[in-house]
């Protein structure tokens, strides 16, 4: 991503919600110290002293919490991923149909997006590096969709092809209009443009 992210985003965030621990913990606050300056500036753009400076204390009390930085970034990471994979799943039926996977996917983007941007932020710019690099990074919803899309298929729902290039499209319906929401070039909350996703993800589903 490139640009000023919306510094409104992060207005009135409370420092003491962590992304794992209790919140009001010491664990807490640098969980929201770090994803504060990660989704500013990137993993590598931030040092172990500036996290623990941007929640007042020392670098020793830091690493009695997290052994490195990567395992404070990886623990977060995993625990965001997860987080939307509950949050996909948790009103899903057994019987849910294409469209219901795509809405169930869309609102949890959504939701996060809207609800705590630090978080959505440092999971969209960090994928690549927890995910694509070392090939494992928690439960992936993106599975879901890819598994849908698959099964889709082989019933003659929507055209064969590629289940994993099928998916990746679709879900850069909601993940790049996310991305936008982020500068300013979207209005905000992400949740009122639910049903415009799931139209748009739906037409790519179909499209030969």
């Amino acid at each position: 991503m490139t640009g000023m992210l919306r510094q409104d985003l992060f207005d009135g965030v409370d420092t003491n919600v962590g992304v794992t621990a209790r919140r009001g913990t010491t664990k807490a606050r640098i969980e929201r110290a770090a994803l504060m300056l990660f989704a500013r500036h990137g993993m590598d753009g931030v040092s172990i002293k500036q996290i623990a400076g941007a929640c007042s204390i020392s670098d020793g009390a830091m690493y009695r919490h997290f052994k490195s930085k990567d395992a404070l970034g990886r623990q977060m990471f995993e625990a965001i991923h997860a987080r939307l994979l509950d949050l996909v799943t948790a009103n899903l039926q057994p019987d849910a149909s294409l469209e219901d996977i795509a809405r169930a996917l869309t609102r949890a983007y959504c939701h996060l997006a809207d609800t705590d941007p630090a978080q959505f932020v440092y999971h969209l710019t960090h994928r690549n590096y927890f995910i694509a690099a070392s090939g494992d990074g928690g439960a992936d919803p993106s599975d879901v969709m890819t598994a849908c899309v698959a099964q889709a298929m082989e019933r003659g729902e929507i055209p064969p092809g590629d289940p994993e290039l099928r998916s990746a499209m679709a879900l850069g319906v909601v993940m790049q209009a996310a991305e936008y929401s982020l500068y300013g070039r979207i209005q905000l909350p992400l949740a009122q443009h639910v049903e415009t996703f799931v139209r748009a993800i739906m037409a790519v589903l179909r499209t030969a």
